[in-house]
């Protein structure tokens, strides 16, 4: 580990040996592999041993022109074979690679959190990365006991950009006087793990908030964030890392809903509830990650829908026993999607649009996984 500060590389080997504590105790290490695993982690101020190093990956700040210097600094720093690579979820490969020697050595491996538990790596093909790289980050990759997914460079890549929508409608349904719980609870029916707003609390808000930004700057104006949504942002609620959010926290454990959130919102969201059916709720989020998840494989995100599958199940907890996202789709038939993408969009709007592919599809009466493959 490389840090400018020497109390963050204290703090990131605390948090490794909190790590191999906890597998430890579970018995998923012994205690020898426990302590081998943390005697081949060091840190300092310097890049000193550097040039030792076969890949080296960035998770610095998400601010471009920061990734940049670290990344032009890495490079001068590491020898010439060095694959290097950023943890960026939201930042393009191809911008980030402009002020590199060896763009083609240069990609993304996007782990998801808490990455100690999240099974999914995106590994992020730029315009210019070598094929030899991509490789070395999926081995890499597996190597760690995760499931990679190669992505093209985007906007969220695949599985935040397909999120985008789905966290931003749950913004929507609170304007339109949904509670809190009555959405975060009928995508639990559905089988989410949690709810999206939960999800919020647990990404970040200040984190989702520059995320839903950045697509929207990219995808246009039917990824505008939701008025609630953008209220959040002027508070100081953080979600679960700040003790407080869409729900409170106690020592990271979530306590309830934050009742006093409705205040901070109360310009967008209506003083009263009325009941939503937690169907239309469904309808609503799920329609909408089809509906981006159908735009990503247009834009050559992925190749496959067995691919958007595997990544959706794999990065957010999408439930296994219905077959993934699209396949999903596809047992609901896509002319119904069309059917109701088209009832949504004259209700709400252009967010509702229809993806080219869903249209072209229903047209010719084939699914996702024959049209996509798996």
């Amino acid at each position: 580990m490389k840090d400018i500060r020497h109390e963050a590389i204290v703090g990131g080997l605390r948090h490794a040996q909190e790590l191999f504590d906890k597998a430890v105790s579970r018995r998923r290490r012994t205690r020898r592999e426990a302590i081998e695993a943390m005697q081949r982690i060091s840190g300092g101020l310097t890049y000193d041993g550097f040039r030792n190093l076969d890949l080296v990956v960035e998770a610095v700040v998400e601010k471009l022109d920061i990734k940049r210097i670290v990344l032009r600094e890495t490079e001068e720093a590491v020898a010439p074979h060095c694959v290097l690579a950023s943890n960026t979820s939201s930042l393009s490969i191809d911008a980030m690679a402009e002020g590199l020697r060896r763009p083609e050595q240069f990609g993304g491996l996007h782990f998801f959190n808490p990455v100690h538990r999240m099974p999914l790596v995106e590994v992020v093909r730029g315009a210019r990365t070598s094929d030899e790289t991509v490789a070395t980050l999926y081995a890499l990759a597996l190597r760690l006991g995760k499931v990679p997914v190669v992505t093209r460079d985007g906007p969220g890549f695949l599985v935040n950009r397909i999120l985008g929508p789905y966290m931003n409608e749950a913004g929507f349904l609170l304007a339109e006087g949904a509670s809190i719980e009555s959405i975060d609870r009928a995508a639990v029916q559905f089988g989410m793990p949690m709810g999206p707003l939960r999800l919020m609390d647990e990404v970040g808000l200040d984190v989702a908030h520059h995320a839903g930004q950045s697509l929207y700057e990219a995808l246009g104006e039917r990824l505008a964030p939701a008025p609630p949504l953008i209220a959040l942002a002027e508070t100081d609620r953080l979600g679960r890392k700040g003790g407080v959010g869409f729900y409170r926290y106690e020592k990271g454990r979530e306590t309830g809903v934050d009742d006093t959130v409705y205040a901070d919102l109360a310009e967008c969201v209506p003083a009263d509830h009325r009941p939503f059916d937690a169907h239309e709720v469904q309808t609503r989020l799920v329609l909408a990650m089809i509906n981006e998840a159908a735009r990503c494989l247009d834009d050559g995100i992925v190749g496959s829908a067995g691919e958007v599958d595997l990544a959706m199940i794999m990065g957010t907890g999408f439930p296994p026993f219905r077959g993934g996202l699209l396949r999903h789709a596809d047992t609901s038939h896509v002319r119904t999607i069309l059917d109701h993408l088209r009832e949504l969009e004259s209700l709400h709007g252009a967010r509702f649009e229809p993806a080219p592919a869903i249209v072209r599809l229903a047209r010719e009466g084939r699914g996702f996984y024959e049209a996509f493959g798996g």
